[in-house]
């Protein structure tokens, strides 16, 4: 119903019965906002309805304005309460469907110069080598992203992509961002990077994070092990619950976890370990990373921090002398 109709439906007298004001309303009267000694109060006839005005306050106005003056609310308030008095329940507008979320806009992929493999390979500890396979392979790409020579990691199904830069700095805060190592752009994290690539592979490499599948790579030539283990991918701990479909590539495969040792990567190893169990999996194992003392000597906690493995640590524990399965 439109605002006209309702000052015609419910006029301002109405409006002071409801209300409970003294006196009765008229073109000369008292006001029933306070206590008058003689009548400065109007209450008339207008164009779209009934109207009032105050001689000692110079108010004046419609149903609306009587209401909120009376109640002292604002003028949404006061329609609303006439629309109540009328018997009239206003639809609720129903929500408007969620909109798609757009595609992310990802930069040129490329392959890296010689000069960016040889700075991330000083950067991270791995061979130059194992990098130009991950390329190969169609894992490692590099790209400028928000003004930074980047280096990605994605697989054949192109639908996930990690950037970090390559002098290994953060990401600067952006907006509600804070500042961060990696940034994901597309979407299916429930997808482990590089499930469709091991296929032909009888034993998995499972590994947590961008620089981990990179390390994979690197051990694995360094053991000599590319044509039997197949390096996967999961980026983040925080990714649980993982595709069915993508499980059930891992069937009859034996596969080693290699989770970051915090609790939260622990915590995420035993879940992805209950699910490819689950899924069929024929032997599930992990890795121990804790007791990693790196050459700085402070303590890693990753398969990419075995690069930067101290020769105290090497000679001492036999598990870094073979680290793939």
């Amino acid at each position: 119903m439109e605002i006209r109709d309702l000052k015609v439906r419910y006029p301002i007298a109405l409006a002071w019965r409801d209300l409970g004001l003294p006196g009765q309303p008229g073109k000369c009267v008292c006001s029933p906002f306070r206590e008058d000694r003689s009548p400065s109060f109007s209450v008339f006839a207008g164009d779209d309805g009934e109207r009032f005005h105050d001689f000692a306050t110079a108010e004046s106005g419609d149903v609306f304005d009587f209401v909120a003056r009376a109640r002292g609310c604002n003028t949404a308030e006061a329609i609303a309460f006439v629309r109540e008095r009328l018997g009239i329940v206003r639809e609720q507008r129903r929500p408007e469907p969620p909109r798609p979320r757009p595609a992310p806009v990802l930069p040129t992929l490329r392959a890296g110069t010689d000069a960016e493999l040889r700075q991330l390979s000083e950067r991270r500890g791995f061979c130059i080598e194992a990098l130009t396979l991950a390329q190969e392979r169609g894992f490692l790409f590099f790209s400028e992203l928000w003004g930074h020579p980047a280096w990605c990691i994605t697989d054949q199904r192109r639908q996930l992509h990690e950037f970090r830069r390559v002098d290994c700095e953060k990401w600067l805060a952006y907006g509600r961002l804070p500042a961060r190592k990696c940034h994901c752009l597309g979407h299916g994290k429930e997808w482990p990077i590089g499930t469709l690539e091991s296929t032909p592979f009888g034993k998995i490499a499972w590994v947590e994070g961008a620089p981990d599948l990179l390390a994979a790579f690197h051990y694995l030539r360094v053991e000599r092990k590319l044509e039997t283990v197949a390096p996967v991918g999961i980026l983040g701990a925080s990714n649980r619950a993982l595709a069915p479909e993508a499980l059930a590539q891992f069937k009859g495969k034996a596969v080693c976890l290699y989770p970051h040792a915090d609790d939260a990567g622990r915590q995420a190893a035993r879940i992805w370990a209950r699910q490819l169990k689950d899924a069929g999996a024929g032997r599930v194992t992990a890795f121990d990373l804790s007791g990693l003392m790196k050459v700085d000597g402070t303590t890693g906690k990753d398969l990419a921090d075995v690069a930067f493995l101290s020769a105290e640590s090497f000679e001492c524990e036999a598990k870094w002398q073979e680290v793939m399965p």
